[in-house]
Formats: structure tokens, sequence, C-alpha cells
């Protein structure tokens, strides 16, 4: 018998995998939030999968240990947030994700401000002469 690395219960020796079919499961989850994120960011730093996946850095690094992702150097990857200044080493990016929220959500209030009134009528202002 063996441990499973993540929650220490014990598997069987026979077993491919370091984990127990439920932390699996969740690690397969984990993994498909990354890819779908680099399907449209294809060279995304570790750092930003992080933050935009919500996956803990730790496990990134382990999947690269796993041979499961494969990290690329870039060169641009040092970006500060227009908004807070805060480094976000993106080059996909321009706000980090907390700016980035509070921008979706400060535009998502502005919409109904937009929005026009049925009871507004048009009129026009007597000029006199």
């Amino acid at each position: 018998m063996k441990e499973c690395l993540r929650c220490k219960k014990m598997i069987t020796d026979n077993t491919v995998r370091d984990y127990c079919d439920v932390c699996y499961e969740v690690y397969e989850k984990f993994f498909d939030k990354i890819r779908s994120y680099l399907s449209d960011n294809p060279l995304a730093t570790a750092f930003e999968v992080a933050e935009y996946t919500g996956v803990d850095h730790k496990i990134i690094k382990g999947f690269v240990k796993e041979g499961r992702l494969i990290e690329v150097e870039t060169e641009s990857v040092n970006v500060n947030c227009k908004r807070c200044g805060t480094l976000i080493l993106s080059k996909y990016h321009e706000y980090c994700p907390k700016c980035e929220k509070t921008l979706f959500k400060e535009l998502n209030g502005l919409k109904g401000y937009f929005i026009r009134s049925e009871k507004a009528k048009m009129h026009h202002k007597k000029i006199s002469r």
C-alpha cells in the first residue's frame, strides 16, 4: 500500500497514479481549467495561469514536473496593471485580476444608466423672435 500524495489516504501499490480516485478527479478538473485557459493564451506564464484560473501555483508547477505542461521562455512578461500598477506578469492582459473584476462590475452597473426610459419624450424649445 502507498499513500495518496494529496490526502494521505492509503491506495493500492498496483495503481499507476500517485493519487486516490477522488484526488485524481480534482486534479483532472484543475488540469482542464488550465488547458482551457492555455488554449486562448498559449504563452501564458505559470503566475498568470494561477491568477486567472484559481489553480494554485504549486499544482501548476507539479504538472510541469510531471511533464503534462511545458514552460516556454517569453520576453515580455513584466507588465504593470494599467489601473493599480501592480506587476501582472502577462502579455495578454492590461489589468490584474482584481482590477479586471472591479472594472467589469462598474461597467455592468453603468448599463442601466444608458438604457432609454420609456417615459422619455422629445420636445422643442420655442424661440422668440
